[in-house]
């Protein structure tokens, strides 16, 4: 076994976890939209509290393995992982500036106990931003998978393909633009 071929599989260990976490947070979205009582909206936040610990430390070994690999492959001064670093640095913003404000929002809106939902809890789940950003997240997480399997040519063809991918995920959003059906 060699160092490569173990940075390798902890950089496909990582990969997986990131992917398990955005998967959780997408389905938790999902759900959300359609939860009609107080008690449903704690039981998927609950679910989406456990996004965080597995894809956060997912993302820090696909970080550090892949830096690894890339300083020894001589990949550092490839446009592919200029752009991947850039997607990942923008997936980190949408998180921490975007999603995580909207989970406290939601969170914070529920009255104590298993009382109704009040209007303004029902329109934050309703509204199509969090499924929007979690999705499109998710997108561009893929879009770098493109990257790093592809490795196009120029700086520029990477960006447009991480541009395609968050396009695809606003695409995949598009069913959350429509008011969901009442349970």
């Amino acid at each position: 076994m060699t160092n490569y071929s173990l940075a390798l599989f902890f950089h496909f260990v990582g990969l997986a976890m990131l992917f398990v976490g955005y998967g959780l947070e997408w389905i938790v979205s999902a759900f959300l939209r359609g939860a009609v009582t107080t008690d449903q909206v704690r039981a998927w936040l609950r679910v989406y509290r456990t996004s965080l610990p597995v894809s956060g430390p997912g993302l820090l070994v696909l970080i550090l393995s892949g830096a690894y690999l890339a300083q020894i492959s001589g990949a550092m001064k490839n446009g592919w992982l200029s752009a991947s670093f850039l997607a990942i640095f923008v997936a980190l913003g949408i998180g921490f500036v975007f999603i995580l404000p909207r989970v406290k929002a939601i969170r914070g809106s529920l009255p104590e106990g298993s009382a109704a939902l009040p209007a303004n809890a029902t329109a934050l789940l309703r509204a199509p931003g969090l499924p929007t950003l979690i999705r499109v997240r998710a997108m561009l997480a893929l879009g770098i998978v493109y990257l790093m399997t592809v490795k196009p040519d120029t700086f520029l063809s990477s960006l447009l393909v991480l541009a395609a991918a968050i396009v695809l995920g606003v695409l995949a959003s598009a069913p959350t633009f429509s008011k969901p059906k009442s349970a």
